[in-house]
Protein backbone atom coordinates (compact mmCIF):
# COMPACT_ATOMS: atom_id res chain seq x y z
CA UNK A 1 0.00 0.00 0.00
CA UNK A 2 2.54 2.18 1.04
CA UNK A 3 4.23 1.62 -2.40
CA UNK A 4 1.32 2.27 -4.34
CA UNK A 5 0.60 5.73 -2.04
CA UNK A 6 4.76 6.37 -3.23
CA UNK A 7 4.63 5.79 -6.54
CA UNK A 8 1.18 8.21 -7.37
CA UNK A 9 2.31 10.79 -5.26
CA UNK A 10 5.27 10.84 -6.96
CA UNK A 11 3.44 10.83 -10.28
CA UNK A 12 1.42 13.49 -9.82
CA UNK A 13 4.51 15.54 -8.21
CA UNK A 14 5.98 14.65 -12.10
CA UNK A 15 2.66 15.74 -14.21
CA UNK A 16 2.55 19.02 -11.69
CA UNK A 17 6.17 20.31 -12.63
CA UNK A 18 5.22 19.73 -16.20
CA UNK A 19 2.14 21.30 -16.75
CA UNK A 20 4.12 24.30 -15.07
CA UNK A 21 7.24 23.81 -17.28
CA UNK A 22 7.28 26.66 -19.81
CA UNK A 23 6.70 26.00 -23.22
CA UNK A 24 9.42 24.60 -25.92
CA UNK A 25 11.64 26.93 -27.20
CA UNK A 26 10.43 26.91 -31.01
CA UNK A 27 13.63 29.02 -31.87
CA UNK A 28 12.30 31.69 -33.22
CA UNK A 29 12.25 35.09 -31.20
CA UNK A 30 9.15 36.14 -29.84
CA UNK A 31 7.53 39.25 -30.83
CA UNK A 32 7.54 42.33 -29.29
CA UNK A 33 4.98 44.70 -28.23
CA UNK A 34 6.20 47.05 -31.18
CA UNK A 35 6.40 44.47 -33.28
CA UNK A 36 2.68 43.93 -33.46
CA UNK A 37 1.10 47.49 -32.75
CA UNK A 38 0.24 49.92 -35.41
CA UNK A 39 1.86 53.22 -35.70
CA UNK A 40 -0.77 54.93 -34.22
CA UNK A 41 -0.87 51.95 -30.88
CA UNK A 42 2.80 52.77 -31.16
CA UNK A 43 2.55 57.04 -30.62
CA UNK A 44 -0.24 56.37 -28.10
CA UNK A 45 2.81 54.86 -26.23
CA UNK A 46 5.73 56.64 -26.55
CA UNK A 47 4.02 60.28 -26.27
CA UNK A 48 2.38 58.85 -22.84
CA UNK A 49 4.10 60.68 -19.86
CA UNK A 50 6.65 62.72 -22.16
CA UNK A 51 7.50 65.95 -20.25
CA UNK A 52 6.62 69.29 -21.69
CA UNK A 53 5.38 67.58 -25.16
CA UNK A 54 3.96 70.40 -26.62
CA UNK A 55 0.38 70.25 -28.23
CA UNK A 56 0.98 67.47 -31.22
CA UNK A 57 -1.15 66.41 -33.96
CA UNK A 58 -0.66 63.59 -36.08
CA UNK A 59 0.01 64.01 -39.81
CA UNK A 60 -0.61 61.03 -42.15
CA UNK A 61 2.85 60.38 -44.75
CA UNK A 62 2.38 59.92 -48.27
CA UNK A 63 4.80 59.47 -51.62
CA UNK A 64 4.05 63.61 -51.75
CA UNK A 65 4.85 64.23 -48.43
CA UNK A 66 7.67 61.87 -47.50
CA UNK A 67 10.77 63.83 -47.90
CA UNK A 68 9.64 66.73 -45.98
CA UNK A 69 9.12 64.38 -42.82
CA UNK A 70 12.01 61.76 -43.42
CA UNK A 71 14.36 63.68 -45.70
CA UNK A 72 14.90 60.85 -47.81
CA UNK A 73 12.91 59.48 -51.20
CA UNK A 74 9.51 57.66 -50.21
CA UNK A 75 10.11 54.01 -50.24
CA UNK A 76 7.37 51.41 -51.43
CA UNK A 77 4.70 49.79 -49.77
CA UNK A 78 6.39 51.58 -46.44
CA UNK A 79 4.00 53.07 -43.84
CA UNK A 80 4.74 56.50 -42.24
CA UNK A 81 3.16 58.42 -39.67
CA UNK A 82 4.25 61.87 -37.95
CA UNK A 83 3.07 63.63 -35.06
CA UNK A 84 4.06 67.48 -34.92
CA UNK A 85 3.57 70.13 -32.93
CA UNK A 86 0.68 72.17 -33.97
CA UNK A 87 2.09 75.36 -33.15
CA UNK A 88 4.90 75.66 -36.03
CA UNK A 89 7.18 77.61 -34.17
CA UNK A 90 7.65 74.83 -31.59
CA UNK A 91 10.83 72.65 -33.26
CA UNK A 92 8.81 69.64 -32.62
CA UNK A 93 8.62 66.41 -34.89
CA UNK A 94 8.10 62.72 -34.06
CA UNK A 95 7.75 59.98 -36.94
CA UNK A 96 7.62 56.72 -37.43
CA UNK A 97 8.80 54.60 -40.59
CA UNK A 98 8.01 51.02 -40.92
CA UNK A 99 9.68 49.47 -43.77
CA UNK A 100 8.71 46.45 -45.78
CA UNK A 101 10.64 43.46 -44.45
CA UNK A 102 13.00 43.40 -47.90
CA UNK A 103 14.05 46.63 -46.88
CA UNK A 104 17.32 46.84 -44.78
CA UNK A 105 15.49 49.35 -42.12
CA UNK A 106 19.21 50.06 -40.54
CA UNK A 107 20.38 51.46 -44.07
CA UNK A 108 17.47 53.76 -44.19
CA UNK A 109 17.44 54.61 -40.37
CA UNK A 110 21.11 56.06 -41.17
CA UNK A 111 20.08 57.61 -44.73
CA UNK A 112 17.65 59.55 -42.29
CA UNK A 113 20.12 60.27 -39.60
CA UNK A 114 22.65 61.57 -41.83
CA UNK A 115 19.71 63.62 -44.19
CA UNK A 116 17.62 64.81 -41.06
CA UNK A 117 17.36 68.95 -40.69
CA UNK A 118 16.71 70.02 -37.12
CA UNK A 119 15.99 73.54 -38.51
CA UNK A 120 12.99 72.73 -41.03
CA UNK A 121 10.94 75.36 -39.37
CA UNK A 122 13.46 78.02 -40.37
CA UNK A 123 13.06 80.21 -37.44
CA UNK A 124 13.79 77.68 -34.85
CA UNK A 125 16.20 74.39 -34.22
CA UNK A 126 15.62 71.21 -32.40
CA UNK A 127 17.65 70.52 -29.86
CA UNK A 128 18.25 67.10 -30.29
CA UNK A 129 18.15 64.57 -33.55
CA UNK A 130 17.56 61.27 -32.61
CA UNK A 131 17.15 57.93 -34.83
CA UNK A 132 16.38 54.63 -33.42
CA UNK A 133 15.20 51.40 -34.90
CA UNK A 134 14.00 48.22 -34.38
CA UNK A 135 12.88 45.52 -36.24
CA UNK A 136 11.26 47.14 -39.81
CA UNK A 137 10.36 50.26 -37.56
CA UNK A 138 12.24 53.70 -37.08
CA UNK A 139 11.64 56.18 -35.50
CA UNK A 140 13.14 60.05 -36.12
CA UNK A 141 11.89 62.51 -33.35
CA UNK A 142 13.43 66.10 -33.29
CA UNK A 143 12.68 68.35 -30.28
CA UNK A 144 14.46 69.82 -27.22
CA UNK A 145 16.29 66.93 -25.34
CA UNK A 146 14.41 66.38 -22.61
CA UNK A 147 11.53 65.44 -25.05
CA UNK A 148 13.71 63.57 -27.68
CA UNK A 149 15.10 61.34 -25.23
CA UNK A 150 11.96 60.41 -23.21
CA UNK A 151 10.32 59.77 -26.51
CA UNK A 152 13.24 57.71 -27.70
CA UNK A 153 13.12 55.80 -24.37
CA UNK A 154 9.27 55.10 -24.65
CA UNK A 155 10.52 53.57 -28.28
CA UNK A 156 13.03 51.33 -26.88
CA UNK A 157 11.02 50.33 -24.38
CA UNK A 158 8.73 48.68 -26.61
CA UNK A 159 11.28 46.29 -27.73
CA UNK A 160 12.75 45.54 -24.57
Amino acid sequence: MKKTLTFIMAALLLLGCAACSSAPDSGEPSAKPGDTMSLEEIFDNILADVPNLPATGNMEITDENFENYLFIGSIQDAQALASEAMINAIAHSAVLLRVPESVDASVVANQIESSADPRKWVCVEAEETLVKVHGSTILLVMSTKETANAIAANFDALWA
